[in-house]
């Protein structure tokens, strides 16, 4: 310290008072300079998915103590009361029927000629040993009696050669490929440990192309439904695609999902795309900033915003967003309770009044921009800054949900939509090839927008393998 260093107090002891208070302007400057930069570093050390933007992966495996947005609800873990409970039932028509029938009485008497007085049906469901069924298609030939050709009988389209998978079999790996996720080990173990057959890779991507090739009708079915939308979801998020990043973007609604993979993130993969550049809906995303280009408006999450909010008051302390963090809790719960009807204009104009006032108050409490020492350009803003300006710029977007029923107040429907690609990377490592990446994407639009309108995924999968896919009629209601 410098009260043990000697050498310092001498040279401190040859400076004049006015080079003194120089100095101790200097070092305070200085120390006012550290002390900001190490409540940046501290709050870039304490951000993580909780209080900020980052996704849960960025987490590490030292988790952070789960913060969930939600509030308790004050009801019993479980089922609750009046819930329709689920159970297996029996059915109507077993595929087949044994009957047990007592042989002797206690008694000691032979009951082979006894009537049967009283039946009771105890129902078992369960695989059939042999899962794989081989049909043997003989085309037969015959020679005509009156001129003498050989004519030789059609071959149907399922046996096109001499030995081929059938139409539920490339349905089956496809499913298990591109909605239950398998690598192509684990698949082929499963196909020759569970069905007794050997499929190669090779066969899965196989039936993939033909399933990608089938659905060009579905998506294009998709791609004009998305442009009539009354509100739009849309995200985006990286994918390995042999070895590099690429992007994958998703479009959905409450019935429709629509992915796309591109090299690019912003512009060019928003134009490659097609639908977002015509679209004159409300385009729901997180404030990605090529979006703002498009749409004909625009409303924000509401939880990625009260995330920013939560790290903004653990990190820097400021009253203004606790408040607002407040009042946008009252607005996700009023718009929720709402049922899909407009609030009343004076509860809108009241929250749009209190949203104003505590963002006029907040600017009293954000501290001024610092030039960063040696460096060029502009004076660098403290976070809370950064989205105190953001608030204020895109405040309609941010309340869109007050005056529209259709725009929820989260962009949660495109986060659901796009997890199932982070899974994929999680599991697989990504893709191969891009053509790999857009075989996925088109079977992942089908899936999702299958599971969105309740039918029979698998079935609308092997009606896909049969060259007559599932298309969705258009909604009678927007979306």
């Amino acid at each position: 310290m410098i009260k043990d260093d000697q050498g310092l107090r001498d040279r401190l002891a040859l400076l004049s008072e006015s080079e003194k208070i120089d100095l101790i302007i200097e070092l305070m400057a200085r120390i006012e300079q550290l002390s900001a930069r190490m409540t940046e570093f501290e709050a870039r050390i304490g951000m993580n998915s909780s209080n900020s933007s980052k996704p849960p992966s960025s987490d590490g495996y030292a988790k952070p103590n789960p913060k969930s947005l939600r509030k308790s609800s004050g009801r019993t873990p479980g089922g609750q009361k009046g819930h329709p409970g689920t159970t297996l039932c029996q059915i109507a028509e077993p595929d087949e029927i044994v009957l047990h029938e007592p042989e002797r009485c206690v008694c000691g008497c032979g009951l082979d000629d006894a009537a049967v007085e009283q039946v009771e049906s105890r129902q078992v469901f369960d695989l059939p040993e042999k899962l794989v069924w081989v049909t043997e298609h003989r085309i037969a030939s015959k020679t005509c009696p009156h001129c003498g050709r050989t004519v030789r009988a059609v071959a149907p389209l399922q046996a096109s050669g001499p030995v081929q998978y059938g139409p539920r079999i490339r349905a089956m790996v496809v499913y298990l490929r591109d909605v239950q996720m398998l690598p192509f080990q684990r698949l082929t173990d499963f196909c020759d440990d569970v069905l007794g057959v050997g499929i190669c890779t090779r066969s899965v991507e196989t039936a993939q192309k033909q399933v990608h090739e089938t659905l060009a009708p579905f998506e294009q079915t998709i791609r004009a439904q998305l442009q009539n939308a009354a509100a739009l979801h849309t995200d985006e998020t990286g994918l390995r695609v042999n070895g590099k990043l690429h992007w994958f973007h998703s479009l959905s609604t409450e019935s429709l999902t629509l992915y796309q993979a591109h090299p690019r993130r912003g512009g060019e993969a928003i134009e490659a795309n097609g639908i977002i550049p015509v679209y004159q809906g409300v385009l729901v995303h997180d404030c990605w900033s090529p979006y703002f280009h498009y749409g004909g408006a625009h409303a924000l999450c509401g939880a990625h915003l009260l995330r920013e909010l939560a790290g903004i008051c653990e990190n820097e302390g400021h009253r203004w967003a606790q408040e607002l963090s407040c009042l946008l809790e009252m607005i996700s719960q009023t718009s929720a309770a709402s049922d899909a009807s407009s609030l009343t204009p004076e509860l809108a104009e009241w929250f749009e009044q209190t949203y104003n006032e505590i963002l006029a108050r907040g600017t009293y409490e954000l501290a001024p921009p610092r030039k960063t020492p040696g460096k060029r350009g502009r004076a660098k803003k403290p976070k809370s800054a950064n989205l105190h300006e953001r608030l204020v710029r895109h405040r309609d977007a941010v309340l869109r949900c007050l005056r529209n029923p259709f725009v929820p107040f989260t962009n949660n429907q495109a986060e659901r939509d796009i997890r199932m690609v982070k899974l994929r990377q999680k599991i697989s490592g990504g893709e191969r090839t891009f053509m790999g990446a857009q075989i996925f994407a088109r079977i992942r639009s089908y899936v999702s927008t299958s599971r969105k309108q309740g039918k029979n995924l698998f079935q609308n999968i092997v009606d896909a393998v049969n060259g007559n896919p599932w298309i969705p009629l258009p909604l009678l209601s927007p979306t």
